[in-house]
Order: structure tokens, then C-alpha cells, then sequence
């Protein structure tokens, strides 16, 4: 055997053995939601593993159209010098939603070269049309014009887990949007503000998916969730709050011979719902020793070391585990024997959110650093814990031991005692005598007598003043966006024809035609005052007519869009060409400088 082909033998080897190491599995990838009338795909994978494709399950509301379509990946790669590969083999079915409602999707099995594999189950929803008897109206079509966004075209919505709650008790708040168009910003400028509620902000997950509201369809995506403990009983409310979305919708441009789209921005404000919660008081009269647990909790008690001795500290341990509001507990309340000595306590709280965020689950501790100062056998009295269960609405009692100890004497020093006057009859130490170190007549010279302590204080004064104007000046020129935005609408033009010149000198004629169609579109929405989302032909004429700009120079500036535009679906790549529409392009806009106004 050569050397080469010893050395494949052995890459090929090791490739088998790391693809045998990994485990083999069998999964359903999950489903989304659908709408009714729509297909959709169901997909199956094996991992690390070859075998026969699976049959197609048996949907309830559902046609089978065609499948399995099979697909397949591996991949090998080496770590810190460790080989290891990968495969998968993706079996997909095509389904037709014919009607709405649940669906289960059955475990499947599959028999491969390590046996038969099963995976798991899972479900989805068919969700009806619209009410207009549409299934396909959140994908909207382009349209001759921008239409408006009606009302039911974008929502966001506040909405809790549970209507009505006890003190205490945790409930999950959402906070999601419902749209029907793409959306390109999303920017909250008044919060819903959750007043009367302890929080705990949750993960959220990224996923968009399709969910029928009020008989309609929508995208949807959660924006928030909270975990909220309400601290007082009544109805609490949630304000609304305020958003400024930028949608995109389609607009049909009609070239000539043929039509094409673009996406136009819209930007919009919506308001979210006002949402409200009943909040039930817990039950009165409170049993003795209830300081505001809510939940399932059990206590427990320790000491370390166990074996305690005089003048040495120990630490008394009281542990509450359990589910509920336990991130919130106030610190333990103990009384110890009167011949131990008990300093501030301290707390540790150990908390992991369960059941989706909707709970709180963990431990409270509080530690008591005690030191016992005389010899005996004493008890530590054991403080039962009072909780609230809102399962069964009844307070409970867990008991907690009492907990006898046994004082050893120890080896360290007792407290030193408090310091005491020096004896009369001592006299070989004496007490320090103050003197006055003052000398007489000495002759006082005050600060503010000197004319550079003036000076000083009238040249801050007139920092001070200096700096308040500029501060109150630069106020005024950021809040005049539009200024600016004038101001700088020459230079900024001249920046992006730069970028066109460029392109145009490396003979690249679709970035010439993009970057000159972004710098005249950027530079008469900057001059004008005109937003992205409005900038049509008729408007720009418009606003160009009304500015002073004379109708040649209007066409020219016209003229030079409409070829940026037809560039993009015809060749006009010839240097010449793109020299000439520069040049055009670049008068056009020193035109529009040169106006007086």
C-alpha cells in the first residue's frame, strides 16, 4: 500500500468513525400556522443516519399534494485538531389547508441501519379566512397607487395570561403587534407603563407567525413580555401607548413597454389597547406570621458549624424553596436566646423562570451570624412560614423545628472592654492638654479681599453665561431638523456624485446609474423638504416650480430620474453616456443652488 492511499484509508476511517460516534435521530421540524385554501409544507429529518423515506401522515381538513421531496447535507469539520462530519436527510410533504381548525400531526417512524426511529408528535392551527372571504390578504399586491392603511391593517396589542388574579399571584403580559404589511421600522415612543405591579422582563422570541384576530389574518410578532406581580387588590389598568411604525406597500410604475414595482415607505402612528386586570385581595383576617408569600413554599433550617463555642461566630440558615412571588420575600424575622448575640442578616435569592416564563421557581435564604457568649445548652425557636396558595385559595402553615444547640467554651478572647478615665492616684501617664496655638495679634488676611478673587469670579461668571448661550443656540439648531437638512443638502449631493464619479471611472454602469439615481432623489428630499415616501414625479415638479427653480432647470432634474430609471431594465452603459447624464446631473443640482431665495 502507498503512502497515498494509506493515507486516504486512514481520513476515510476516521471520517466513519466520527460520523458513527454522533447519534442518530429522527425529528419534525415545526409547523406554522396556515390559512385556509393555502398549502404548505410538513418536513421530516434523519440525522446521522440512512433509511427509508417515511409515509406520509394522515392530516385531518387536509389534501396531500405530492411528496416526499428529499433533500440532503453533510458536513466535516476539524476543531483543535478533532475531525468530526454531520449528514441529514430532509423528507418534505406538500399539503393543501382545505379546512380550518386543529390539527395533530402523528409521531412517524422510520427504519434505518440502527433501527427504527420515531419522532414526536406536534400540532398547528388552519386558520379561517377573512371575512371578506379572502385567504391571501396579508400579501397584498402591488397597486396602481398607495392605498390607505385602514384601521384593522396594523394593531398592537396589550393582552394578559389571566383575567383575574390574586394579590401577588404571577401573570404574564404581553404586549403584540398584528400587521398586514412589511414593516421596515418600529420605534415605541410611549410605553405601556404597568403601575401597581412588581416586573420581571422575559425572553422573546424573534419568530413571526400567522394567527386570526377578530376574523382577520395577520403577521404577528410579540414585542414584549412581562411577568407581573400585582401588588394591590382592584382593577389595574395598563395605558396605552404610542408607536411610529414605516410600513412598506407596493406601487406599480408603468414604464412604457413593460410594468414594474417599487416598495414605498409609509410612516404612520398607532396606539396600542388600554388593557385591564381584576386583582382579588387575599383573604381576611391574615393568619399570624404571613408576610406576603404567594405560592407553593416549604422552609427548611441549618447551622455551620453545628457544634458552636463562646465568642465564635456561627451562621443560622433559613431557607425557603419553592414557586411563586419568591424573588420578591422580605428577609426572615428571628428572635434568638438572650445569650447569643445576632448581627444584620443577609439574603440570597436564587430564581429560574419555569413554565414559559409564566412562574417563578427557586430559593430564599437568609443568614444569621450569631455568637453565643456563655456556655449551656439552649434552643433556637423555630419560625413556622405562612403562605397564600392561590390554587385552593387558602393559607397554609409549614412548621419549622425547633433547633437545640450546645455552647462549648471556646479559645478566642472575649470583647475587649469599653475604655475607662485615667485613675486620679496614677501619676506616670498624664492626660493631653490642648493649647492654644493662635498666635496674638497675628494679622488675618481674607480671600475675598484680594482683587484677583474678583476677577476670577467675574471671568467664571462669564464662562458660565458664554456656556449657557452656546448650549441654548446648539438646542436650537438640532431641533430645527429641516434646516439642517438644508443646509447640508449641497455638500451632502456633492458627497454622493463623488460615489456616481467613481463608478463612472471604473466603467461599472449599474452602480453609476443606483448611486446617481440615490444622490438626486437623496438631494431634492433634503432641499424641498419632501419625505422618501412622497417623492413622485408630480410632487417633485411641484415643489421644484414653487421653489424658484425655473421649468428647464425642473426638466432637467426630470429628465435625469427618468434615465437613472430606465437604465435599471435597459443597457446604457456606454461611457459616453454615463459622462453626459454626470455632467446634466451635476448642473442640475448647482441650478438648484444657485436659486435666490
Amino acid at each position: 500500500m502507498t503512502l497515498r492511499r494509506f493515507i486516504l484509508f486512514t481520513v476515510a476511517m476516521a471520517l466513519a468513525l466520527a460520523a458513527s460516534a454522533q447519534d442518530a435521530t429522527f425529528e419534525l421540524l415545526k409547523p406554522r400556522n396556515v390559512v385556509e385554501g393555502r398549502n404548505f409544507n410538513i418536513t421530516y429529518r434523519l440525522v446521522n443516519a440512512e433509511g427509508n423515506a417515511p409515509e406520509a401522515p394522515e392530516l385531518a381538513g387536509c389534501t396531500l399534494l405530492y411528496g416526499p421531496a428529499v433533500s440532503t447535507m453533510a458536513s466535516t469539520q476539524i476543531v483543535n485538531g478533532r475531525l468530526s462530519s454531520s449528514s441529514s436527510v430532509d423528507y418534505t410533504f406538500t399539503y393543501r389547508a382545505d379546512q380550518a381548525g386543529h390539527v395533530e400531526i402523528p409521531a412517524a417512524a422510520i427504519r434505518t441501519d440502527n433501527g427504527t426511529l420515531r419522532s414526536q408528535g406536534a400540532s398547528f392551527e388552519i386558520l379561517p379566512a377573512d371575512r371578506d372571504g379572502s385567504s391571501n390578504s396579508i400579501d397584498r399586491p402591488a397597486q396602481q397607487s398607495v392605498q390607505n392603511v385602514d384601521a384593522d391593517d396594523l394593531l398592537v396589542r396589550v393582552f394578559f395570561s389571566k383575567n383575574t388574579v390574586y394579590e401577588q399571584e404571577p401573570v404574564v403580559a404581553t404586549i403584540k403587534v398584528y400587521t398586514k404589511f412589511d414593516i421596515s421600522a418600529f420605534i415605541p415612543t410611549v410605553q405601556p407603563a404597568f403601575e401597581g405591579f412588581l416586573t420581571e422582563e422575559l425572553e422573546v422570541s424573534p419568530e413571526v407567525s400567522i394567527e386570526n384576530y377578530n376574523g382577520q389574518n395577520y403577521h404577528c410578532a410579540v414585542l414584549k413580555r412581562l411577568l407581573l406581580y400585582p401588588q394591590r387588590s382592584g382593577r389595574l389598568s395598563v395605558n396605552s401607548g404610542s408607536y411610529d411604525v414605516t410600513i412598506v406597500q407596493h406601487e406599480i410604475l408603468n414604464m412604457g413597454f413593460f410594468r414594474t414595482s417599487r416598495p414605498v415607505e409609509r410612516q404612520i402612528t398607532t396606539t396600542s389597547n388600554a388593557a385591564s386586570l381584576n386583582v382579588r385581595p387575599l383573604p381576611q383576617p391574615a393568619p399570624e406570621g404571613f408576610a406576603g408569600a404567594v405560592g407553593q413554599f416549604s422552609a427548611a433550617t441549618s447551622l455551620d458549624p453545628e457544634v458552636m463555642r463562646t465568642n465564635e461566630a456561627s451562621v443560622y440558615s433559613y431557607t425557603i424553596t419553592g414557586t411563586g412571588n419568591i424573588k420578591f420575600l422580605s428577609p426572615t424575622q428571628m428572635s434568638f436566646p438572650a445569650s447569643v448575640e445576632s448581627y444584620t442578616p443577609r439574603t440570597e435569592v436564587d430564581t429560574r423562570l419555569i413554565a414559559g416564563g409564566a412562574n417563578m421557581s427557586g430559593t430564599y435564604r437568609t443568614d444569621f451570624t450569631i455568637v453565643p457568649t456563655e456556655v449551656g445548652n439552649f434552643v433556637i425557636e423555630g419560625k413556622p412560614l405562612v403562605f397564600f396558595n392561590p390554587s385552593d385559595g387558602k393559607y397554609h402553615t409549614v412548621e419549622v423545628p425547633d433547633m437545640p444547640i450546645r455552647v462549648l467554651r471556646g479559645t478566642g478572647a472575649a470583647a475587649a472592654p469599653a475604655p475607662t478615665e485615667i485613675d486620679a492616684h496614677i501619676d506616670d501617664i498624664l492626660h493631653i492638654r490642648p493649647s492654644d496655638i493662635v498666635a496674638q495679634n497675628a494679622e488675618i488676611n481674607y480671600a475675598y479681599s484680594s482683587p484677583l478673587y474678583w476677577l476670577a469670579y467675574v471671568l467664571l461668571l462669564i464662562i458660565l453665561l458664554g456656556t449657557i448661550f452656546l448650549y441654548r443656540r446648539n438646542i436650537r439648531l438640532r431641533s430645527d431638523v429641516a434646516g439642517r437638512r438644508l443646509a447640508k443638502a449641497g455638500r451632502v449631493a456633492q458627497r454622493r456624485l463623488k460615489q456616481a464619479r467613481s463608478a463612472m471611472d471604473a466603467k461599472d454602469s449599474d452602480s453609476f446609474y443606483a448611486s446617481l439615481a440615490s444622490a438626486m432623489w437623496g438631494y431634492i428630499s433634503d432641499k424641498l423638504g419632501i419625505a422618501p415616501s412622497q417623492l413622485t414625479r408630480e410632487n417633485v415638479a411641484g415643489k421644484l416650480e414653487s421653489y424658484g427653480v425655473s421649468s428647464e432647470g425642473t426638466k432637467d432634474i426630470l429628465d435625469v430620474l427618468d434615465s437613472c430609471e430606465m437604465a435599471r431594465f435597459t443597457p446604457m452603459g456606454s461611457s459616453e453616456e454615463m459622462a453626459d447624464i454626470y455632467a446634466r446631473a451635476a448642473a442640475a443640482v448647482a441650478a438648484v443652488e444657485n436659486v435666490k431665495k
